[in-house]
């Protein structure tokens, strides 16, 4: 196994708990993928939001690479040796 390091970034469980604005997102978007009938529309929207899902995951990952690399965040750096 390769050496690696993890850091961790202490959350306030609020912080990831969703808006109220999320809440209506998930309802709109449940509504409408229920009034689909067409499989091939309904994939082509799977497909769509698993794209939004990858390009939002990749902004979370660089933020949280900033916000760990940030002097105002104490964050906890453990290296790991391989075997």
């Amino acid at each position: 196994m390769a050496k690696f390091q993890v850091t961790e970034v202490p959350f306030d469980y609020l912080d990831i708990t969703p808006s109220l604005e999320d809440e209506f997102t998930m309802t709109a978007i449940a509504r409408q993928l229920e009034s689909i009938d067409d499989p091939k529309k309904l994939k082509l929207v799977a497909l769509n939001l698993l794209d939004i899902t990858m390009q939002r995951q990749a902004i979370i990952r660089s933020l949280c690479k900033k916000l760990a690399t940030s002097e105002s965040v104490k964050s906890i750096t453990t290296s790991y040796k391989g075997e």
